[in-house]
């Protein structure tokens, strides 16, 4: 079984241009850099819960 999923959503072609910049300053992929903020905003609800 894979170690990750496919996650296939539709974004503006111009929002797109503004978080590949963004990943590109961290030297990220763009879907490193999503996966990221996903997962940022997963713990902070997590710390809320607690």
């Amino acid at each position: 079984m894979p170690k990750t999923k496919i996650l296939n959503l539709r974004i503006d072609p111009e929002l797109k241009k503004a978080a590949r910049k963004l990943a590109d300053k961290e030297d990220r992929s763009l879907s490193n850099w999503v996966t990221r903020l996903i997962q940022h905003e997963v713990d902070k609800a997590a710390r809320r819960k607690s």
